[in-house]
């Protein structure tokens, strides 16, 4: 058993979802300029966001999304024990898939990354708004958190088959 439990994780995850949620809706700012997205951008010559100083139409929508997910994590969070250990264990790859994508995506397709432009002048591509450090920040992270969650997921389940197993071992013997 971990020191921190998975559902603690995802509960956690999940509100600092909604609290990105709001910040995005009220002050995205505020997020944009955290010294870990600097820090993660400039070591991997992202460019940064200039663009989120007030609230617009995209983080109002980025809003939307990151109070969904953390609504509907909390709620899946609460589940049963075994039937949540099954749907997170199906989710949590699928997820972690799709974030490595993209961090991998900003990281390789920026200009002067292995299979992006090579100057300034070539022509642009269709995921450019992506290459930046707030994608890439938000891609690493989550990714690290989730694959944190996978890994206690999985010694979970193994201490609930141990469990089942020695309650039916109990009852064959009072048999």
């Amino acid at each position: 058993m971990g020191l921190i439990s998975t559902w603690t994780m995802i509960r956690s995850l999940s509100l600092f979802h909604l609290t990105a949620a709001y910040l995005f809706l009220t002050n995205p700012r505020m997020l944009v300029d955290q010294n870990v997205v600097f820090m993660l951008g400039e070591s991997m010559r992202l460019p940064h966001i200039t663009t989120m100083d007030k609230p617009s139409e995209a983080s109002a929508l980025l809003a939307i999304i990151l109070a969904f997910l953390g609504i509907s994590d909390l709620t899946a969070a609460s589940m049963e024990e075994g039937i949540a250990i099954q749907y997170w264990l199906a989710i949590v790859p699928v997820r972690m898939t799709f974030l490595f994508a993209i961090s991998g995506y900003s990281y390789l397709f920026k200009q002067g990354g292995l299979f992006g432009p090579k100057t300034a002048l070539s022509q642009t591509s269709v995921g450019e708004p992506l290459q930046n450090s707030m994608v890439f920040s938000w891609g690493f992270l989550e990714l690290a958190a989730w694959f944190w969650i996978f890994t206690s997921l999985r010694e979970e389940r193994r201490l609930l088959a141990k469990r089942k197993i020695e309650e039916l071992k109990a009852e064959q013997d009072s048999l």
